[in-house]
């Protein structure tokens, strides 16, 4: 009879467990719920990275151009040619970081001529740089692209020659 007994106990657990299971509607929807709240939150962390490595390989861009063109024209024979040291440098600077063919840098000079000892040479870089994945239609109300400027200055040898 004992045995009897312990199959009724064990049958009238098993019909409760199950009752109280079938009550509770949790049947199968915890993998669909954690792809949609993964997405969710995936998507948005995907395009931060994206934009932010778009927008640090923009600054080392116009940092690089500003420090180089600099340095290209204060080690050059003559103004001019200093001015096509500098452009060339700056270019090669915003193609190493992907942004070929943009990007512009102005070369100051504190004496004139520029070449002159203890002269003052800047090189000014500027950047536009596009945020990825804006559709056109949002151009006009999102701003779309952030503007980067970078400064860099170098002092001509005071014991250059003429």
């Amino acid at each position: 009879m004992s045995g009897s007994t312990d199959s009724l106990l064990a049958r009238r657990l098993r019909q409760r467990l199950q009752r109280r299971l079938g009550e509770s509607g949790d049947r199968g929807s915890a993998l669909i719920e954690f792809l949609v709240i993964g997405l969710l939150l995936t998507l948005p962390v995907f395009y931060l990275v994206i934009t932010l490595a778009r927008l640090q390989a923009g600054t080392y861009a116009v940092a690089e151009a500003a420090r180089e063109s600099s340095r290209m024209f204060v080690t050059a024979e003559s103004d001019a040619a200093g001015q096509g040291r500098a452009q060339a440098a700056a270019a090669m600077s915003f193609a190493d970081q992907g942004f070929s063919g943009q990007g512009k840098v102005t070369m100051q000079c504190s004496k004139h001529p520029c070449l002159s000892p203890d002269s003052v040479i800047q090189g000014v870089t500027d950047l536009d740089v596009e945020l990825p994945l804006i559709p056109d239609f949002l151009r006009g109300v999102v701003p779309s692209s952030i503007h980067l400027h970078s400064r860099h200055a170098e002092v001509v040898d005071h014991y250059r020659a003429r």
